[in-house]
């Protein structure tokens, strides 16, 4: 159980690490490719241990906060440089909003 704990923290806090105050990115890891390795090792720890494990029980924790972290940065992001110009500057005539 330990060591499974130890890998998935891994796989959450990859990532974290290497990213500097210089914009280095060192190490950095998309989220997107964190939740692909973290949905491998969950699907190999249940195939392994068994789907009902407490060992496979913490991995798809892990995936499932993952996801919610993806879910919730695409909530607080803007779609595109157009809607982040609009947010910056709502008195421009591109982000007046017309009801006809």
């Amino acid at each position: 159980m330990a060591q499974v704990l130890a890998r998935t923290e891994r796989l959450v806090n990859a990532g974290n690490e290497g990213a500097n105050s210089e914009g280095n990115q060192g190490n950095f890891i998309p989220l997107s490719l964190r939740i692909d390795m973290a949905r491998d090792e969950a699907r190999a720890i249940a195939a392994a241990k068994g789907i009902e494990s407490p060992e496979s029980a913490v991995a798809w924790d892990i995936v499932e906060e993952l996801l919610s972290v993806a879910a919730h940065r695409r909530t607080q992001e803007p779609k595109s440089a157009f809607e982040r110009y609009c947010l910056e500057h709502p008195g421009a005539s591109e982000a007046r909003i017309y009801d006809l």
